[in-house]
């Protein structure tokens, strides 16, 4: 009867163990156990920032994936993406939205068009890092989405983007907040891209707003 109260007391120590572990190994940011100060920004309000891919008009594929978050997440979703816009542009506009807008949080998903244009990884994490400090600075949560992958004719800059998110996940790792993989996401369906090779079709819009929603 000792030996068997031994055994279960090891057993429940194993288990409690595991689930430490699992609890540190949770993906950056906030673990929860602290209620976030959004100061006066709106915790029910979230502003979505990037490029074409986010503003999702230049070349639409049904509903961009912003609108479909807000009906996942229950949350107002402010869509502030702009077509043709690279990380300087959003490096440039960050503070004058969070300040007009006061959202709780601010989702930062650019890249595509830093890759076409050839810059470096080093140029695009230098303006993911000033928008995520501007962020932190108005009490706003900042997640980063990583780059899509690139297909035909935006294959050209394909080998731009495993660089690219490896940089970017390394700069949010230092920033201590969430990255939301949606390249991951993706993987290696082209049926997630429209035939440009470069922007979301209907089911990768969806897919990119399930994976942000997961990470509100």
């Amino acid at each position: 009867m000792k030996n068997w109260f031994k055994q279960l007391g090891w057993v429940m120590a194993l288990v409690g163990g595991l689930a430490l572990v699992s609890a540190c190994n949770d993906s950056g940011g906030d673990s929860g156990s602290t209620p976030k100060d959004f100061g006066d920004n709106d915790p029910g309000l979230v502003v979505a920032m990037g490029d074409s891919i986010t503003e999702g008009q230049c070349v639409p594929a049904g509903a961009p994936w912003p609108s479909r978050l807000a009906g996942l997440s229950g949350k107002g979703v402010i869509n502030e993406g702009r077509c043709g816009e690279r990380s300087a542009g959003g490096a440039s506009r960050i503070a004058g939205v969070l300040s007009r807008t006061k959202p709780g949080y601010v989702l930062i998903n650019y890249g595509a068009n830093d890759a076409i244009y050839g810059h470096t990884s080093g140029t695009l994490t230098y303006h993911i890092r000033v928008m995520i400090q501007a962020a932190k600075a108005n009490n706003t949560v900042p997640l980063v989405g990583t780059v899509l992958p690139m297909y035909d004719s935006h294959a050209f800059a394909a080998d731009k983007v495993p660089e690219y998110n490896a940089a970017i996940k390394q700069v949010c790792k230092e920033e201590g907040v969430r990255v939301v993989d949606v390249n991951k996401e993706f993987g290696n369906e082209r049926s997630f891209l429209q035939g440009d090779g470069l922007h979301p079709s209907d089911s990768g819009n969806q897919l990119i707003a399930l994976s942000f929603n997961d990470k509100l």
